[in-house]
């Protein structure tokens, strides 16, 4: 069992960020939608107290109440729904981890139930690889052969997809939309993903010639990232006064193309700390530990290279 639970945090982890980050977003939604129906009503309070109150406005007033409270209604159900899916998962994958406490606590062990449970975990180990290294066809189909869909991470992954292929199209717009949505849970994190998106927009404008159009960004955005971040504004804001072409090396490398190479490692890296994902996947790790444990390289070799075997003939 201790094996299981040093391998198998994220499984848990994934989900009940997942749940609380819903949880959070529902209560920020429905306290707004409660805000506008309490409005709602003092502006009727205050029409029906009035003198010279009509039976037409206050009818009027009323339709607007109840449409509110349609909506207040709606959007309630629509976050306990999300929030009761989330949940579901977590649920499925606390069962799926008894699962293994149950076959290897009983008096007798079925050893071909555990060798099924384990072949459903490698599944999932090999899964969460191919995710890591952009092989989501091939995740996408191993997980529904294996029935392992609800056992994996493979939204979060495809959903980093999107944002990396905007960011590699020098867009970032996306990844700014994935900041704002994971805001709270970034400040947290101290981190600087947001930051620097604004420096490389910065950057593109001036890169077009744009200069006016870079103050205004300066402006707009530089001011909320003063207080951690004042030495590099100012070094950014020097910008202005070079060329695109400047071979001085603080600023020409401002100006590299790589650098949208390292935002897409940045956002990489942040999403994996935003669901305490480790580095590495956990079929990396578990591989490397049972590698350490072979006395020569070569049965290592041939072990690295039937898994992959079989699971490549598999998808």
């Amino acid at each position: 069992m201790a094996d299981v639970k040093a391998l198998e945090h994220p499984t848990l982890k994934v989900p009940y960020e997942i749940l609380n980050k819903k949880f959070r977003t529902a209560q920020k939604t429905l306290d707004r939608e409660v805000s506008h129906v309490q409005q709602a009503a003092i502006e009727i309070e205050r029409n029906i107290s009035g003198e010279n109150a009509k039976t037409q406005n206050i009818t009027k007033f009323l339709g607007g109440m109840v449409e509110k409270l349609q909506v207040l209604k709606r959007k309630a159900e629509e976050s306990i729904t999300e929030e009761l899916q989330a949940t579901n998962v977590c649920k499925r994958r606390l069962e799926h981890l008894k699962e293994h406490s149950t076959l290897t606590s009983s008096g007798a062990v079925s050893q071909g139930a555990l060798n099924q449970w384990r072949r459903k975990r490698l599944d999932r180990m090999v899964v969460e690889y191919f995710l890591r290294n952009g092989y989501y066809n091939s995740a996408i189909t191993l997980a529904e052969k294996s029935t392992i869909k609800d056992l994996t991470n493979i939204d979060i992954f495809l959903t980093s997809r999107e944002v990396e292929k905007s960011l590699a199209n020098h867009e970032t717009s996306k990844c700014l939309a994935w900041c704002y949505d994971n805001r709270s849970k970034l400040r947290k994190l101290k981190s600087n993903m947001e930051f620097n998106l604004r420096i490389q927009e910065f950057v593109e404008l001036i890169r077009s010639d744009r200069r006016i159009d870079a103050i205004k960004h300066a402006r707009k955005h530089f001011p909320s990232f003063e207080e951690e971040h004042l030495s590099t504004i100012q070094k950014v804001m020097a910008l202005l006064a070079f060329p695109v072409t400047t071979e001085i090396p603080s600023y020409k490398v401002l100006f590299d193309e790589n650098r949208w190479d390292t935002l897409i490692e940045e956002f990489r890296h942040e999403n994996y700390r935003l669901f305490q994902l480790a580095s590495q996947s956990v079929f990396t790790v578990a591989l490397q530990a049972g590698l350490s444990a072979l006395k020569t390289p070569y049965p290592l070799m041939q072990f690295h290279y039937l898994i992959f075997l079989d699971q490549f003939l598999l998808s």
